[in-house]
């Protein structure tokens, strides 16, 4: 889509910083769609009595275990549409189910098309049931969970920023969580012909990725961006063919992605099955290459003209959740803008735009049953910038706590309640060297890589990994609104 700037919103942005280094925030659980591990596919052992309990936060009930992944799995495990609140510890979340079913057919292709078409409708139906869920909680959850939220400095921060009423605030804060949701798993009954999708979002996921508009994603660092865009496109649970923009704000980092998911014709030659899936193949490089440069250019409209009516279709519902005048999505055409312009020299970008490759373009292939999946990913070459720390807010005493327990909630927040920041107005940097001498410098490694998707096949991964922030970086003497350096909270989509 195109992003509209806001000269309202300048001053916002000169006043959003961020409070999270990109290694500091460990995972709560493991996810199917993202790990190789069966582990991540079952309840683990020790995880205490498993339980639904009326919880005190929502007056609803919720799953309680001991592990967010016992939870999680759990929930999942139990293939019912809906949503439910999960509790483990002192954390909670929520864990989205949604559902679609496909009809028989004696036509293979048919019969793969239907299937393909269920696991997208299963994915919305899981977004706009987690959406619904939060959307309905009751005034005093709303309030309770927007002050745990706040305890947070990137947060707090982005709420002043977006909002100008305490329902607005409340509003933003939900769709943190709504928004900041990870791919889990993708399930299929062959008997029942139904397609099972689960979404999970928790305070810590929002620290981690969140969607501020259609396309895009602000991310704690690049591999985590790209691990959840690489999943929902190996499991087919987007529309056949898109971008995304993943930004991380902390560092400057950004990844240009174009995806493509083709179905694979069947045939019983065997030679001739080998050739239907080389061309699917080919067709799905094809149309991730050109989403990719529609992306780099700023206008999708020459590959999605090409597409059929289904596929719009699919496009435009993918994009409904989201309005031209949300304060995310105009937040975050400021955001692209400035990124963009701090690469807009780069030799990589400016093939793009004129409808050539670069040799960095890195593509991997999810080979499946059914259908090839591609993304294409440009990292252009940059210096990261190094994030600094928010002022400290006073510490509160947290509701139901003790002032002796003030400083260890609002540590505990500070570190897993937060979204990734947006970036702040860049500072100059110097002009990137050509694609073709100076390939793109990953960042350090800091966690394991990428790991392979269950639906993929043998695959180049690429080479990306998580963004190297300082653990502990210097607090500034005093807080300086006119730095431009200086990156911002993420905020609600």
């Amino acid at each position: 889509m195109h992003y509209r700037t806001c000269s309202c919103l300048a001053l916002s942005l000169s006043l959003w910083t961020s409070a999270i280094p990109a290694a500091t925030a460990p995972d709560e659980f493991s996810a199917p769609l993202q790990a190789t591990s069966s582990a991540a596919r079952s309840t683990p052992r020790n995880a205490g009595r498993i339980r639904t309990i009326k919880d005190e936060l929502t007056q609803g009930p919720a799953l309680q275990a001991g592990t967010a992944q016992a939870a999680v799995a759990t929930a999942a495990a139990r293939h019912k549409a809906g949503c439910r609140m999960i509790r483990f510890g002192s954390g909670f979340g929520w864990v989205a189910t949604g559902t679609a079913q496909y009809p028989a057919s004696e036509n293979p292709v048919a019969l793969r098309r239907s299937r393909q078409d269920a696991r997208f409708k299963a994915f919305t139906d899981a977004a706009a049931r987690l959406a619904s869920c939060l959307s309905s909680l009751r005034l005093e959850a709303r309030q309770r969970i927007t002050e745990i939220l706040e305890q947070n400095d990137a947060i707090r921060l982005a709420l002043i920023n977006l909002a100008f009423t305490e329902t607005d605030k409340q509003e933003q804060a939900l769709r943190i969580l709504t928004r900041g949701s990870v791919a889990y798993s993708a399930e299929e009954a062959p008997n029942q012909r139904t397609v099972y999708v689960n979404l999970v979002t928790t305070p810590k996921t929002a620290t981690r990725l969140t969607r501020p508009a259609a396309n895009a994603i602000e991310a704690a660092s690049l591999h985590e961006g790209l691990r959840q865009t690489q999943a929902e496109v190996g499991a087919g649970l987007i529309p056949p063919v898109g971008n995304r923009l993943i930004v991380v704000n902390a560092t400057g980092e950004l990844a240009l992605v174009g995806y493509a998911i083709n179905l694979i014709g069947a045939h019983p030659d065997p030679a001739a099955q080998t050739k239907l899936r080389a061309d699917a193949e080919k067709i799905a490089t094809n149309r991730a290459t050109d989403a990719l440069m529609g992306l780099a250019a700023n206008d999708d409209s020459p590959w999605q003209n090409s597409l059929d009516e289904a596929s719009k279709t699919d496009i435009q519902l993918f994009n409904s959740g989201y309005l031209d005048s949300e304060p995310s999505v105009l937040r975050f055409a400021q955001i692209r803008d400035l990124a963009m312009t701090e690469v807009k020299d780069d030799a990589g970008l400016e093939a793009l735009r004129e409808g050539r490759l670069p040799a960095a373009v890195a593509i991997k292939r999810f080979s499946g049953e059914d259908a090839v999946a591609i993304t294409a990913t440009y990292i252009p070459p940059m210096k990261k910038r190094e994030s600094k720390p928010a002022p400290r807010p006073a510490v509160r005493t947290p509701i139901g706590g003790t002032p002796s327990t003030a400083v260890k909630s609002a540590s505990s927040a500070s570190n897993a309640l937060a979204p990734p920041s947006p970036v702040n107005k860049p500072q100059p940097t110097p002009p990137p060297p050509p694609a073709s001498t100076a390939p793109p410098i990953p960042p350090k490694v800091e966690s394991p890589p990428t790991p392979t998707l269950p639906q993929s096949g043998p695959a180049a991964d690429i080479k990306v990994e998580p963004a190297s922030v300082p653990a502990t970086p210097p607090a500034p003497s005093s807080p300086d609104k006119s730095n431009t350096g200086e990156s911002k909270p993420a905020e609600a989509r």
